[in-house]
């Protein structure tokens, strides 16, 4: 039995993981610190991290699934594309290992504020506004630290788009929502490293990875099409 003996199944795996991922990462990154973290106020955000310990924790916790659950489904769509194009394939599959890496990393940005306002070592050589100071950091680090794991993912999404869009076993039109997500991630990055007067693009990048989670969770591929490309050997 090879790895791709049921190309439905394997796509409905990957749907699974990328639904973890979209809920999971929602929790971690924007339910969870916005809760706690209050940006223009950090004395209240000090408050936040003693009274909501617990649901930062798992917050964190969300975000360590995240960052696990990336790397099979990054596989798992490489098996199911490298039809198409097993180098693009491949390169995608580069990308998403490299965003998957930069996020854990920053997850200790994620973690440190919490130590910060917990730990008694800090209370006993920092005041208030010297605990609030030091916390700053990470928090500030934490954006962008995400926002350039998000540049290499973004460069995954536009590549899988592109291979979706000419696969024959996938819609086109989710390829091209993903391929907008990719460009979308990118915009949203560079306008916080440049700090560009532009509007933060809001939901794009969730439409789209949420049609492809889906699609394949419910729908799955055209097996048909797919062994009729894969016995094409793909498009070199």
């Amino acid at each position: 039995m090879t790895f791709t003996e049921h190309p439905r199944l394997l796509a409905r795996v990957a749907g699974a993981f990328y639904l973890i991922i979209t809920a999971c990462a929602l929790f971690a990154y924007l339910y969870v610190r916005d809760q706690v973290i209050v940006t223009d106020n950090m004395a209240q955000t000090a408050a936040n991290f003693q009274a909501q310990e617990k649901l930062y924790r798992l917050g964190f916790a969300a975000a360590v699934i995240v960052v696990i659950c990336n790397l099979p489904l990054g596989f798992i769509l490489f098996e199911l594309l490298k039809v198409v194009n097993p180098r693009l394939a491949k390169l995608a599959l580069v990308f998403i290992t490299a965003s998957a890496t930069i996020e854990a990393v920053n997850l200790f940005n994620y973690i440190e504020p919490l130590f910060t306002f917990s730990l008694p070592e800090y209370a006993t050589a920092f005041d208030a506004a010297g605990r609030q100071a030091l916390a700053r950091g990470p928090i500030r680090m934490f954006g962008y630290a995400f926002s350039v794991s998000l540049t290499f993912f973004g460069v995954f999404c536009s590549l899988i788009g592109f291979l979706i869009f000419r696969s024959k076993f996938l819609p086109a039109i989710i390829g091209v929502l993903m391929m907008v997500a990719g460009v979308t991630y990118w915009i949203n990055s560079f306008r916080l490293f440049l700090a560009l007067p532009i509007p933060y693009i809001p939901w794009v990048t969730l439409v789209a990875e949420l049609s492809l989670a889906l699609w394949l969770l419910v729908v799955g591929v055209n097996e048909a099409k797919w062994r009729a490309q894969a016995g094409q050997g793909g498009t070199k």
